[in-house]
């Protein structure tokens, strides 16, 4: 099992060098933005659900499991996610420049030219996120969690 970079809210691939690639990218956002932006790992940890990803032009998939401590990406489902993102890898990049305030709560990135890209990708459905009515904070956190913008 490998870690990420040491930090105060660390990120561990579960299954280590095997990581898939969409579990590679995701973890390695998350990993540099608890290093970048420490006050995220206080939002993280009310996430009790995992939430998914998976990658439709790779057919790849990670579940983040955000925990008390540490966050752990594993490749595939696991368990019952609240969230689940279908997407690009490029979809996610896209979505990863997107500034969030207050742990997600205020997405002012949506309101720019690539957040209001982001949306039309959605309303089209070529981004798509479940649990988006039902989970809506989960889901803006899942945002602002993967998110280098500051």
């Amino acid at each position: 099992m490998t870690t990420a970079k040491p930090t105060a809210y660390p990120v561990t691939f579960f299954d280590g060098p095997e990581a898939n690639g969409v579990a590679t990218i995701v973890g390695t956002l998350l990993g540099q933005n608890f290093e970048t932006f420490p006050d995220r790992a206080k939002f993280a940890r009310k996430v009790s659900r995992p939430i998914t990803i998976v990658s439709t032009d790779t057919e790849e998939a990670c579940t983040i499991v955000l925990g008390t401590d540490k966050a752990v990406v594993y490749n595939d489902v696991v368990g019952r996610p609240s969230v689940t993102v279908y997407a690009t890898v490029d979809q996610l990049l896209e979505v990863s420049q997107l500034p969030m305030k207050a742990g997600g709560l205020i997405p002012v990135g949506f309101f720019t030219n690539r957040g209001i890209r982001v949306l039309k990708e959605i309303a089209t459905r070529r981004l798509v996120i479940k649990g988006l009515l039902t989970h809506t904070v989960t889901a803006l956190r899942t945002i602002a969690l993967v998110s280098a913008a500051d």
